[in-house]
């Protein structure tokens, strides 16, 4: 599968070795990391009316001021079969969607992202929302277990 990414850095860091990097997707399978993404967590957030619930279309974009960008940098990621991620070749996107499957398909991002990227140096987390919260529990162990990863942690959002 083709999987798709954002990813937020901080301008100016010399050391990214000492650049946490949290890696963050949803639940699914059927949920990419859009709203992670411009929901809570990117850099600019979809802007939500006084009582937090979000408004009619269309929607306002405003610089969200708890983004985790000024502490670490983040890739979001769209597992197989949300948002722009996709199988390939003969494979459809309901074959990554398995536990077993969708753990082994992040790990192999996560493990190519890191070394494409020379950052395993840096301290790495996942954070996983709704259904993402099993998936990274389940991410953990199979990177610390199979591609000898140790995480700095792990964030569970419910």
């Amino acid at each position: 599968g083709k999987m798709f990414y954002v990813y937020y850095a901080k301008d100016g860091v010399s050391d990214m070795t000492r650049r946490p990097l949290f890696f963050v997707f949803n639940g699914g399978p059927g949920s990419s990391s859009i709203w992670l993404h411009i929901g809570g967590l990117g850099p600019i957030k979809v802007a939500l009316k006084p009582d937090g619930l979000a408004p009619a279309p269309p929607y306002k974009w405003e610089t969200n001021p708890s983004t985790l960008l000024d502490d670490a940098d983040m890739v979001f990621i769209d597992p197989v079969g949300t948002g722009f991620s996709h199988a390939v070749g003969k494979a459809k996107d309901k074959d990554f969607w398995g536990v077993d499957e969708a753990v082994h398909s992040l790990a192999r991002f996560v493990m190519n992202y890191v070394t494409s990227n020379d950052r395993w140096n840096s301290p790495k987390y996942l954070i996983g929302e709704s259904y993402g919260t099993f998936r990274s529990a389940a991410l953990g162990d199979y990177l610390q277990s199979h591609d000898n990863m140790y995480l700095n942690g792990i964030v569970l959002m419910s």
